[in-house]
């Protein structure tokens, strides 16, 4: 995280920082997860998954999670876990309110579908 800050630091002139602060470091922060995710393709969320009898719905959901698009994903993360609202959603992702919306709404009917 201390190199998103440093990136903020070394880039300021580049960003409106009067403007929602929390929205810029969020999306500097994603984008930089991105980039660290493409580098080190990590465990599936799936993987990480606590071994349990009863885990077993919980793998099921998170392999369905993991498959989704990424577009699909990060709407569907970040309105229904994160909890933001779909105008922050948009913000961060920088797409129309629409598009998180149709792609939440995306993710939602593809899990649905899967886990059926």
């Amino acid at each position: 995280m201390h190199d998103v800050f440093a990136k903020l630091l070394t880039t300021k002139d580049r960003y409106q920082l009067d403007e929602q602060p929390e929205v810029l470091l969020f999306r500097l922060a994603r984008n930089r997860c991105i980039d660290l995710r493409r580098k080190h393709r990590p465990e599936s969320r799936a993987d990480m998954v606590v071994q349990a009898p009863d885990a077993t719905g919980h793998r099921d959901l998170a392999e369905a999670i993991d498959q989704l698009p990424l577009p699909h994903r990060e709407a569907l993360l970040l309105t229904a876990i994160d909890g933001l609202g779909y105008r922050e959603a948009a913000a961060i992702l920088d797409v129309s309110l629409g598009t998180v919306a149709a792609h939440r709404y995306a993710a939602v009917a593809e899990l649905q579908r899967r886990l059926r």
